[in-house]
């Protein structure tokens, strides 16, 4: 059944300002920090030792994110901090970590760091919760939570790029930092001070055009945002005073009107609901203007409690999102160790299922066939994705294009095949055309699966929220959740492949993969959308 909604673009999107300020943050977010730093760190490390050390890292940082998780959400869920405070309290955090991540001098500085900024960093759940509140209607919500995917998708694509460029500087420009004794001990606290004055900008944007989201705070003083506009509106009326001209009839009574920012209906009509929705929230704190009001007492705005939260609409949709990011943990490590793994010949060797080691892949063949990903991202969730969640609805496409992850686990460790048995006939450098044909077919099927099911998995996330008070808690969970998922993914993957590839059975974490993604394809038919409020509070509005 298609979707009944009407149909949108990006130019319809409303508050696109606001959404460019969270659109920055999260291109802004560090992503993969710390396997470069690693290296520098010991330079004797092997590769399986530098892949350990930085899933210890990265394992600090989700521990941080577990011991903090619902309290940053319920700040960002209580009126007394709201939101806005609570970006820029993670914004801040990262800036710290990001400036001192280069100058580090052992790992456990490392993990101590990550750790830190994982207690502090909850943007991520909070930053979706912003969206959803500054789109307001569910018809602009494919097309805005795709766009914090595709903001993500392209800082991975730029900052190693940059990053590398930025750490070599000293042996790239020999003639220039030769006697750079700053550059030679620390090559990786450049790009870092990059990383973190991209993080100060963002933290500026977010203080003085982020509005605030929360509903019992809108319309509250705001120093950051008084400023702003402060000297917005000079800036307009020295402007102004260049082409002012006087009315000619002095007895005139009309009054110029000069707008502060001009608004299409989209916006027009959202700041009217905003308005709205704010003043019934204050009047619930307080405000009520009732027939009959009790002296001396306030009327308590709804909140859902912690225990609540827990419906079965909502623990079902958190269940299939975190074992799906299970089996996508697992399948990220696998796919590049199993490329680098040179070919081998087992004893119980036994085409097409049984057999030992990969394709032998260099690591620029290797980073060839990551970029597939990012450049065939960006194009399908632009242009591709709102077009079908508009004709199929959300949790029609998010069903049936996770039914291709099973399909691509089960045909990818078969490159190895294609591999061994090209290469026995041609004998030449490098690999054979077949397997970077084969190659760029998973690629290909694989982004064009995940564009679709990722960002639809976080708008079905909200949706299954219970209740507006918790929505910063929901997705905080759901952050969490996928976090813990991908690394107990990532860490089982690991035992699997090694396990396999010591019993010429290379394929078999993948095949194990590809059991749990099936298994995960018939619990989503279990999934039902919500409507982001399905327990209802006193002082709800009807």
């Amino acid at each position: 059944m298609a979707s009944s909604q009407e149909s949108v673009s990006w130019r319809d999107m409303p508050r696109k300002g606001q959404l460019s300020v969270l659109f920055l943050l999260r291109f802004a977010e560090p992503s993969v920090r710390s396997s470069a730093s690693l290296k520098n760190l010991d330079s004797s490390l092997s590769s399986g030792e530098i892949v350990t050390q930085s899933a210890t890292v990265s394992t600090a940082y989700i521990i941080g994110q577990c011991l903090s998780s619902i309290w940053i959400s319920e700040l960002a869920d209580s009126p007394k901090c709201g939101r806005k405070k609570v970006l820029l309290l993670g914004t801040a955090a990262s800036i710290i970590s990001s400036s001192l991540l280069g100058l580090t001098s052992h790992f456990y500085q490392l993990v101590v760091l990550w750790g830190l900024e994982g207690i502090f960093n909850g943007n991520v759940a909070t930053a979706r919760t912003v969206i959803t509140e500054i789109v307001g209607e569910k018809r602009f919500l494919s097309r805005a939570f795709v766009m914090t995917t595709m903001a993500a998708t392209l800082s991975t694509l730029l900052s190693p790029i940059l990053g590398g460029q930025l750490a070599t500087l000293a042996s790239s420009n020999p003639e220039r930092f030769a006697n750079n004794s700053f550059l030679k001990k620390y090559p990786y606290e450049l790009p870092a001070l990059v990383n973190a004055s991209m993080l100060t900008l963002t933290f500026l944007a977010i203080f003085f055009f982020l509005e605030e989201t929360h509903p019992q705070k809108r319309g509250d003083p705001d120093i950051g945002l008084a400023i702003s506009k402060k000297l917005l509106s000079c800036f307009q009326k020295k402007n102004q005073s260049l082409t002012y001209q006087p009315l000619n009839d002095d007895n005139s009574t009309e009054m110029e009107a000069v707008p502060f920012m001009e608004a299409n209906d989209a916006d027009a009509e959202h700041l009217e609901n905003l308005e709205n929705e704010g003043k019934h929230w204050k009047e619930g704190r307080g405000g009520s203007r009732s027939i009959t009001p009790v002296p001396g007492k306030t009327k308590a705005p709804p909140f859902l409690p912690l225990r609540r939260i827990w419906t079965q609409k909502f623990v079902l949709m958190l269940m299939v999102s975190a074992i799906h990011d299970c089996h996508i943990g697992a399948y990220t490590i696998l796919w590049v160790n199993f490329l680098s793994d040179p070919p081998a010949n087992g004893a119980h060797d036994s085409l097409p299922f049984r057999f030992s080691g990969g394709p032998g892949m260099t690591p620029s063949e290797i980073g060839l066939t990551l970029s597939i990903v990012g450049a065939c991202g960006l194009p399908i969730q632009f242009f591709v994705y709102p077009k079908v969640i508009h004709k199929l609805g959300a949790l029609r496409s998010w069903r049936l294009f996770m039914r291709g992850l099973p399909i691509i686990y089960s045909v990818a460790p078969f490159v190895a095949v294609v591999s061994k048995l090209t290469k026995s006939s041609t004998n030449q450098p490098g690999q054979p055309p077949a397997v970077w044909i084969l190659i760029a077919l998973i690629q290909v099927t694989l982004i064009f699966c995940a564009a679709f099911v990722t960002p639809t998995a976080f708008m079905l996330v909200r949706l299954a929220c219970p209740h507006p008070s918790a929505l910063a808690r929901t997705h905080s969970i759901s952050y969490v959740a996928s976090g813990v998922f991908r690394a107990l993914g990532a860490s089982l993957g690991a035992l699997v492949y090694s396990y396999g590839t010591s019993h010429s059975m290379t394929g078999l974490a993948f095949w194990v993969a590809a059991a749990v993604s099936a298994c995960v394809c018939c619990l989503a038919m279990a999934c039902k959308e919500g409507d982001g409020h399905e327990i209802r509070l006193d002082g709800d509005e009807d």
